[in-house]
């Protein structure tokens, strides 16, 4: 399941900060992601769905994986190039 970066799962269900929304966010814009992705949690990297894109991001960002498959894919690779472009600036 591809993550959208929309933060909802971070914010409202992070197993590190409970009940507070995941010390590791990260905001970009409307891209919301992990500071320490490569070393994240099990729990925040595995998310079973039966769907290719996760539903919870469709539904916050009001996506429509029929009608918006361009957007999806260039927003997936758009929050993969900052997750990328962070992790080169801290190293």
């Amino acid at each position: 399941m591809y993550c959208l970066y929309c933060g909802d799962c971070c914010r409202r269900m992070s197993p590190i900060s409970q009940p507070e929304p995941c010390k590791y966010l990260i905001e970009d814009g409307s891209f919301v992601f992990c500071s320490i992705y490569r070393n994240r949690p099990a729990e925040c990297s595995n998310h079973e769905y039966p769907s290719r894109f996760c539903p919870i991001g469709l539904e916050v960002l009001g996506l429509n994986p029929e009608r918006d498959t361009t957007k999806i894919r260039e927003r997936i690779d758009e929050g993969w190039n900052l997750i990328k472009q962070r992790e080169v600036s801290h190293e």
